[in-house]
This record gives structure tokens, C-alpha cells and sequence, in this order.
């Protein structure tokens, strides 16, 4: 039931007029049929803010229509993206522009509006400074030029290009300037990309490599026009904060809402796979708001407002119409949010606030692109109806806090400008920092190291002069050498990560990382970009991978320094495997040790004939009687785990067992289960009995018995069929270790455990028989037996879907293509059909009859249950719908009559048959050269191995079965709908129904 989830919640374009008016009533995340839109002033009227503030309009349409992105400029102008395209996929030149807002009478309010540039197409970020204009313009980043003052674009600079326009709500946005000067930005998760240099980048080269990313926080150099990934992960971020340390804040949708963000992290995703061996990094927050739909986020930091008000984050929710409030708190090398109560509630579902900003005056700007559709999907269901004549820019005051009256910090001297990097209000010192990195002469970069290196000075002047000093051209590693070794941890870790970044070709920053690699007691915010740096430095791998090593061993307990660790060590380790392996020993009794130690030798279990020897030291090594027990454990099972992969060949599993046979004989000795069934698995006829002997034991723990069939399956024992068929035959077998046992055994060949099932099937529950019927469909041998019992009818032919039909259908076995015919007729092959009578029909008929909620968790677990979680039920391969994809009546029917409407990029399953020819259907958890790995219904994880991949197909039809009519009944549907219509589970009492529900 993949489909139930933000990304696939688009109607049919091929509805009739009169049923796509009706179901875009009441568009998706709201809860009413939004009604006209608002005057500004009625807008205005509706809105609320705390006790002593105020909302001022700053500019409407006309002189602000469908506002995508904004940014202030040196003058206190507004620069605002307006885009008449959206939500277009198709390239080229289009109707959107750029404008330029001015308030002259500094009033308050916008009284001059300059149109910079057009023909443009959905221009997604913006952001002024280092000499031009640049703006996202998908494909393209460009750099607009104003050459003769008349504030009309005159000249543009293709720097990159290949920016996708799969998904246009998830473009490149959020344009912000770094403390370090460069243009960092962000791109969707569904938005694929290949970025690479255009023929007017001075760095493009004929043939050069692109740079292949999906949700990702990249960067450009404005200087050198140099592009970069700096870091991945996350969903659909829609919105860069910086706080005063110049840490970086993304605000995201659908899965977490605020993520602390390193240089070369891998966070979480929302879909789609990950590199290999990647360890994703979580976010900073266990709280949600109201909805998961964010679009801006700032750091407010202005003395404009009561102290209570600063040293917030503010994020536009846009399902939600507000501003939500978190305040974020330093934990080691990174942060943790709490909730604040929210800054501004519209009381309109039109208000949108996609950027949010702080002005010169301190306070704080919103921008609303104001249109009834909130999501993309409803923008492409009915994309005439998404509003285009609507914007609005508020101000947000304390009391009658004036506007800012005129200025122009380009006029200002550089001496005016140095004071201003200790201003109360960001703005300034933000702008005053990047027009001094701009034009800084050497006097001037001498001036701002000599604040910088005084401790005396408020820390906030120091942070601020010295990023202006490295955006500058004048630095010199000596300065940053020396304040690596400030007591302010904030300019110690800047001074470290600058000379990553500049100077990591110098032999005295090698030397510089090195001594802070061993120091005890560095703050963890030094030792974090200690590592990155690291990575940019001349040395050679294996030194770089002991640097990093050293770093781990003088540090103490901390996920982010760990998982940063984890991403340098594995880009060096295939390189120098040996001074990875002996620098992550070497920190034996550090809990990182236990965590990086197994992944690394996965990395290398990849190539294990040629890293077999490191291999086989770290696993002796390791298993030493001086290790710490969890380090001990952690390497027994990651060899498993590698062993029944299939990593290694007889003769390498034989050397293993010479290597680390002492180490691993000692941990049975001493009554190690997980070094027992390695032993049985590396070849120990004495150990595989043992091992069949806990499988059958039911005193033993499901975790323990579910490996010993592992081992046994590994292991192809002989006591393997005897052992399943008495173990699942038992009726006194618990069923979810019967479900535990059904999930292991796609890798068996053994025709005959198709009757063993089939034997205990009609005794299973509803939420066990799926699995039964996943697994008998994946191989010709079993799928036969299944199907002789539903030709019987000892099995209702309804228990196959038909994405599991077309699977069989295409088995190359005469008997099963006999037997489908017979059972089934023609099987169509997957392709789009037109649902809109079913679910006109399905509409009145549900409106007709009545559904128990409680009877429809049965057919949730018959149906969905497989791949979707609801209310902590259910197995996890697609989104949790407890939240998502249940947003209104219609929404649902089309999520579960019509799932294959539209399937994101990160949902489309994928069908794999093996050289063995075992047929496996699921979604894209890792894809890289060494193997695929799959989720599969249920829930569990498939490792394929390239090498035994015979067809690899990306399915154009969800994983979510198609024509539920045909595999549910009646009564069945009805009560699945009412389970599914329900805000709450059916037990709580203040349970109502969904927007639209009869």
C-alpha cells in the first residue's frame, strides 16, 4: 500500500470536469473547502500574533503575484521571484520574473516596484551580492548582471546547469550566503540532478564528471564560480538558517521538520536509496507541529523584539498557516530542538508563507504566496486553478517599531562597516560581513584580524570579522594556524574548517590537524571540523584515515562526531584499508569503535578476495580477550551478517576460521550464540547441529532462533527442511515466530516447503497470510502448489493482488502460465487505466453503507498492513499513514482505488529476478555497484548481489494493490474506508472523521 503518502497523492488528470471540481473542493492537508481568497486588509484582520505585536502589509498583489522567493539587498530593497509557470516540468523560456520592491518614503510600506529580469521559469532561489543577481532558473543557476545602473538585468551567466525539473516544488531554493562566503542552496528529494560547469564557468573542462544528487545542500564559490555537494539527506528542505555560532539549520517536510546540518553528512531521507554503506544521520527534534509541510526558516536574532522573542527559529508551516517557534540548544558537536508556542496564526488557508526574512529595522518579513493549493499535487491535478494573481509581504512589529530609514551600505566605509559586525540586529552584521568580504583591501583585512584576535571584543564582533576576513582575498593561513587555538570554540573551529578549505595543501595544516587530532579535552565543535578537514588535506589515505582514527580516540561519546567519522573513514578505507582497521582497534574501548569498526568491514567485504588478509586480522584482532564484549559482538555479527551475503567463497571462509578461529572458539567457550552459528556458517558440521537444535528450542529468544535458521539456510544443512516443517507445524508455535520464520525463507529452494505452508495457511491470521502469499509468488516451483490450492479452492483466488497476477504471469514455467489461465483468464499487463468510474462508484456506494472501523483494521492488515504502518501497526516499507495521505474523502479514495495515479521517484519499486529465479518486488533501500537491497512486503530487507541479478526492472505500477475491488469484498471495503477515514484509531473516543467523509 506504497502509495499511501504525500508524494502520491495526485488526482487523475483524466477525471470528468464535474468530479475533478468536486474533488479539489476541498483541497489535500485542509480541512474545509477554503472559500474566496481575502482582502489584504481582511487578511490582516484575521491574523494572530502576541500581545504587544502587530502584522503590517508591506506589498500586495498586483504589485506581488505568486511570490516564490525573496531576499534583501544592501539597500533594503526586496528582490521577489514571481512565478506564473508553476507548477510546469517542461524547460525553457516562460512568463516569470523578478522584481525589485522599494519602500521610498520609508514608510513601511512598498511604493516602487521594478521588473529586473523576465522570461524566466519558476525561479526558485534568489540571492544578491558578490557582484550580480543569482537566481535558480532550473536547469540553469544564473548570475544576472546589471552593467549600466538602471536596475535591469543586462547580461547572464550560465554557472552550472542540470538542476532537474522532475519535481517543481522541490527546485533549488533557499539561496543564502555563508559565514565563508560561498552560495549555499538546496534541491528536493524527487528533484533528480546531474549539476555540472557550462562552457561559461571557467572551471568547466570537456567530459568532466557531473555531480548526481536528489535532496542534497550544495554550494558555489562566488569568487572561482566552484561548485559543490556539502551535504545529503532530508526530504524536501525548503529553507537554510544560520545561527550565531554559523552552524547551519534546514527547515523540511513530510519526515522531521529541522535537521542540524555538517559538512559531508548523510541524513535521513524521506525515499529513495542511498549510497552504499551509508549510516544516515537523524535530526534535531522529537516534537512535530500542527502539519509537515514547511517552506522558510529563520534564525532571528534582532533586539527589535523582547529577548524572549531572539535566538529562535522561525519556519513557515504552510498546511498549517503559521509560524512555528523552536528554540535549539548545543548537545557536543550539534543541537537539540524543543517546540515555542507558534509567532503567527493566519486564521486563512490561503496564507502561505514560503520565505521568511530580517529587515533592517529588526523585524521580521514574511512572504505569502497566498493560493488555495498548498501542494503540488493538487497544482498538478488542476493546474488552471492554481491562483496566479494573489502575494503579499508582511512585516511583523513589536509595538510602533519605525521602518528603517534610508541607507546604502556600499556607500558606507569600511571603517562604518567594521562597526556594524557587533550590531544587535543580523541584518546588518550579515550584509556589513558580506560587503566587506566583497571589497576588503589588505588595511581593512588587517583590521578585521585584529578584532578577531581579540579576546576582549564581544564574541558576536570576533565571529562576524572573521568571516568577513575569509570571505575576503586577502587571509593567510598563519592567522587561521594561530586562532586554531582560541579558547572561543566558535572562531578555534572556523580557523580549522577555513584552512580545510583553503590551505589543505600545506604541509605546517597537516601538521596543525595532527596535534589537534591527539588533543585531550578540544571542544567538540573543533574536533568535528578537525575531521572534515582532514578529508581536504594533501595527505595520503591511510594518514588521513589515522588522523581521523585519533580523533575518535581523544573524543568523547558523540552521534554527530561518530557518523562524520564513519562518511571520512569510508571514503578511505577502501584505499588504505590496513590503517583503518588499526586505527579503529586503536580505540577499542570508545563506543565508536563498536558502531564504525562492523561497517567499515562491510565496506571491505565488498572486495573480500583482495581485503581478505585485513579482514581476517581485524576479526582476530578484535576478538581478542582484552576487547571491550561489545566490540566483540559487534564484529561476530557484522561477519554474519557479511557470511550470509554471501561475501565469501568456501576457501575464504576457510581462512577465516585460521585467522580468527582462536578468538571465535573462546567466545563459544564462553556460551556466545552469534559465535557459534559463525562457526557453523564458516564450516563446523558441530555447529550447524547446535544450530538447528536453538531454532527448534522455544525456550531460546525469537531474535536467537530466527539466526539459527539462518545459519541452517546459509548453510544449505540437511536438517534444514525437518527443522522448518516440525517448528511450523507445531501448533503451539506462537504465529509471530511463525511470521518471523515465513520472512527468512525466500532463499531456500526446497519445493516441498510450499506444502508446509500451504498446510498451516488457513489457521494464520490475516496479517500472516500476506506474507504466505508474497513469498509463494516468488519462484515457479512454489507459486505452482499455491495455485493448484486456489484452482481447489482451498484459497480464495482474491488473495493475490494483481501486481503479485503480473508477477507470476511473467514466470517462464508452462505449468504456472497453465494454471494462471485456468484460475485467473488473462492477466493485463501493467499499464494506466482510467478509475475514475470506480471511484465515482466506490464514492456512492461508501456513502451508502456502513463501515466498522474496528472489523477494517482486519482488511488494513490483509491489504495494506504488508508495507504501511497505521497507528503503530503494520510493517514499515512505505510512509506511516497514520499521518500521511489521509488528508480529506477524496484524497483517501484515489490514495487506495487509483495508487498507481502517479508514483514518485523515490517510491517506484523495483522487480528483480535472480539468476536462481526467485522473483522479488520492492523499494530501493541501497543501489550501488556490489548489490541491491530491497524492501520487500512485510517489511524485511533483501540484499541481492549484482552478480546474481539476472532482470532488474523499475516498476511503473505501485507496489500497492490495484483494483482492491476485486481483492476485498464489499463489507470488507466499507470497513477498511471507515478504519482509514478516522483521525484517530477507533478505540479513542474523540475520533472523527475525515473532510468529506459520508
Amino acid at each position: 500500500m506504497q502509495t499511501l503518502k504525500v508524494a502520491l497523492v495526485l488526482c487523475l488528470a483524466s477525471l470528468s470536469a464535474v468530479i475533478q471540481a468536486d474533488e479539489l473542493r476541498i483541497p489535500r492537508r485542509q480541512d474545509a473547502p477554503p472559500g474566496p481568497p481575502l482582502s489584504p486588509a481582511e487578511a490582516l484582520r484575521k491574523m494572530q500574533v502576541p500581545d504587544g505585536f502587530s502584522v503590517q502589509l508591506v506589498a500586495s498583489e498586483p504589485q506581488l503575484m505568486n511570490p516564490v522567493a525573496m531576499c534583501i539587498d544592501d539597500q533594503g530593497r526586496f528582490w521577489v521571484t514571481e512565478s506564473f509557470e508553476y507548477p510546469r516540468r517542461k524547460p525553457g523560456p516562460g512568463r516569470d520574473r523578478i522584481k525589485v520592491l522599494e519602500d521610498i518614503d520609508r514608510d513601511g510600506v512598498v511604493d516602487k516596484v521594478t521588473v529586473f529580469a523576465e522570461g524566466l521559469n519558476i525561479p526558485s532561489g534568489i540571492q544578491v551580492g558578490h557582484g550580480g543577481v543569482w537566481v535558480a532558473n532550473s536547469p540553469d543557476l544564473l548570475l544576472l548582471k546589471d552593467t549600466d545602473g538602471d536596475l535591469k538585468a543586462d547580461q547572464t551567466i550560465r554557472v552550472v546547469t542540470g538542476f532537474g525539473r522532475t519535481d517543481t516544488h522541490e527546485l533549488p531554493n533557499a539561496f543564502t550566503w555563508g559565514p565563508d562566503g560561498y552560495l549555499y542552496g538546496l534541491n528536493g528529494v524527487f528533484n533528480h540532478s546531474r549539476v555540472r560547469y557550462t562552457k561559461e564557468n571557467p572551471n568547466y573542462q570537456p567530459g568532466q564528471e557531473a555531480w548526481n544528487f536528489t535532496c542534497a545542500v550544495w554550494r558555489v564559490d562566488p569568487r572561482t564560480l566552484e561548485f559543490e555537494v556539502f551535504a545529503e539527506g532530508t526530504s524536501n528542505p525548503w529553507g537554510i538558517a544560520i545561527n550565531p555560532a554559523g552552524d547551519f539549520f534546514l527547515s523540511a517536510c513530510v519526515i522531521d521538520h529541522l535537521w542540524h546540518i555538517s559538512e559531508t553528512g548523510y541524513y535521513k531521507r524521506q525515499g529513495g536509496p542511498y549510497p552504499a554503506h551509508t549510516w544516515p544521520m537523524q535530526s534535531i527534534v522529537k516534537h512535530k507541529h500542527q502539519k509537515a509541510a514547511y517552506c522558510g526558516i529563520v534564525h532571528f536574532d534582532s533586539d527589535a523584539y523582547p529577548t524572549q522573542y531572539s535566538n529562535r527559529f522561525y519556519m513557515g508551516n504552510v498546511h498549517a498557516g503559521c509560524l512555528n517557534v523552536d528554540a535549539a540548544e548545543a548537545r557536543g558537536a550539534s543541537y537539540f530542538a524543543t517546540p515555542r508556542e507558534d509567532f503567527l496564526t493566519a486564521n486563512d488557508v490561503w496564507f502561505m508563507p514560503v520565505a521568511q526574512g530580517v529587515g533592517p529595522d529588526g523585524c521580521l518579513y514574511v512572504l505569502d504566496w497566498y493560493d488555495r493549493y498548498h501542494c503540488y499535487q493538487d497544482a498538478n491535478a488542476d493546474p488552471e486553478g492554481v491562483d496566479r494573481g494573489h502575494g503579499r509581504l508582511y512585516r511583523v512589529r513589536y509595538h510602533d517599531t519605525p521602518a528603517a530609514p534610508a541607507f546604502d551600505l556600499q556607500q558606507e566605509t569600511d571603517e562604518q562597516l567594521i562597526r556594524r559586525l557587533n550590531d544587535p540586529n543580523i541584518f546588518w552584521r550579515q550584509h556589513a560581513q558580506r560587503v566587506l568580504a566583497e571589497r576588503a583591501d589588505h588595511q581593512t583585512a588587517q583590521n578585521l584580524a585584529r578584532i578577531v584576535s581579540d579576546p576582549q571584543r564581544p564574541a558576536v564582533w570576533r565571529h562576524h570579522a572573521l568571516w568577513a576576513w575569509l570571505g575576503s582575498q586577502h587571509h593567510r593561513p598563519a592567522e587561521l594556524l594561530r586562532w586554531c587555538e582560541d579558547r572561543d570554540p566558535v572562531v578555534a573551529a572556523w580557523a580549522v574548517r577555513a584552512l580545510g578549505d583553503r590551505y589543505g595543501d600545506e604541509s605546517a595544516v597537516a601538521e596543525k590537524l595532527a596535534a589537534l587530532a591527539a588533543r585531550e579535552n578540544l571542544h567538540p565543535r573543533v574536533r568535528l571540523q578537525t575531521i572534515v578537514a582532514v578529508g581536504k588535506t594533501s595527505l595520503a589515505p591511510a594518514d588521513q584515515a589515522a588522523l581521523v582514527c585519533k580523533c575518535l580516540r581523544h573524543s568523547e561519546p558523540d552521534d554527530t562526531i561518530t557518523h562524520i567519522a564513519h562518511n571520512a573513514l569510508l571514503n578511505r578505507v577502501q584505499e588504505a584499508p590496513q590503517a583503518t582497521v588499526n586505527g579503529l582497534l586503536a580505540i577499542k574501548d570508545k563506543s565508536a569503535a563498536e558502531q564504525i569498526l562492523p561497517r567499515m568491514l562491510a565496506v571491505l567485504c565488498d572486495a573480500s578476495e583482495k581485503n581478505l588478509p585485513v579482514i581476517g586480522h581485524a576479526v582476530a584482532e578484535a576478538l581478542q580477550p582484552e576487547m571491550p564484549a561489545k566490540l566483540r559482538f559487534a564484529v561476530v555479527k557484522a561477519m554474519s551478517e557479511q557470511t550470509r551475503e554471501g561475501r565469501f567463497e568456501p576457501e575464504q571462509r576457510r581462512q577465516l576460521v585460521a585467522s580468527a578461529g582462536a578468538g571465535l572458539r573462546r567466545l563459544i567457550d564462553d556460551g556466545s550464540t552469534e559465535a557459534l552459528l559463525l562457526s557453523a556458517m564458516w564450516g563446523d558440521p558441530a555447529g550447524q547441529k547446535q544450530a538447528a537444535g536453538i531454532f527448534a528450542d522455544p525456550q531460546r529468544s525469537t531474535a536467537e532462533r530466527v539466526s539459527a535458521l539462518q545459519t541452517l539456510i546459509f548453510a544449505d544443512s540437511p536438517e534444514l527442511f525437518a527443522s522448518l516443517r516440525e517448528v511450523l507445524l507445531d501448533a503451539s508455535t506462537p504465529e509471530a515466530f511463525q511470521a518471523a520464520v515465513i520472512d527468512q525463507l525466500g532463499t531456500v529452494r526446497i519445493a516441498k516447503i510450499a506444502e508446509v505452508l500451504l498446510q498451516i495457511y488457513p489457521r494464520l491470521s490475516s496479517d500472516v497470510q500476506p506474507k504466505v502469499i508474497e513469498l509463494l509468488t516468488q519462484r515457479a516451483v512454489w507459486t505452482e502448489r499455491l495455485l493448484s490450492h486456489i484452482a481447489d479452492e482451498k484459497i480464495a483466488s482474491q488473495a493475490l493482488n494483481l501486481n503479485q497476477l503480473r508477477r507470476i504471469a511473467s514466470l517462464p514455467d508452462a505449468e504456472v502460465q497453465t494454471l494462471v489461465g485456468q484460475v485467473y483468464g488473462t492477466v493485463r499487463t501493467a499499464h494506466r487505466s482510467d478509475r475514475s468510474k470506480v471511484i465515482a462508484a466506490y464514492r456512492q456506494r461508501l456513502a451508502e453503507s456502513q463501515g466498522d472501523p474496528v472489523a477494517g483494521q482486519t482488511a488494513f492488515n490483509k491489504v495494506c498492513g504488508q508495507c504501511h504502518q497505521i497507528y503503530g501497526k503494520g510493517a514499515a516499507v512505505g510512509p506511516d499513514i497514520t499521518r500521511n495521505g489521509r488528508n480529506d474523502w477524496n484524497q483517501l479514495l484515489h490514495n487506495v482505488l487509483d495508487p498507481s495515479a502517479v508514483i514518485g521517484p523515490g517510491y517506484q519499486a523495483r522487480t528483480i529476478v535472480t539468476v536462481d529465479g526467485r522473483v522479488l518486488t520492492g523499494l530501493a533501500v541501497e543501489e550501488s555497484k556490489q548489490r541491491v537491497v530491497l524492501k520487500v512486503q512485510g517489511g524485511k530487507q533483501e540484499s541481492i548481489s549484482r552478480d546474481d541479478i539476472e532482470v532488474y526492472k523499475i516498476n511503473d505500477v505501485s507496489m500497492m494493490p490495484e483494483e482492491l475491488e476485486k481483492q476485498l469484498t464489499a463489507q470488507e471495503i466499507a470497513d477498511l474506508f471507515a478504519l482509514l477515514a478516522l483521525d484517530k484509531p477507533p478505540s479513542d473516543p474523540t475520533a472523527k472523521k475525515l473532510p468529506g467523509a459520508p
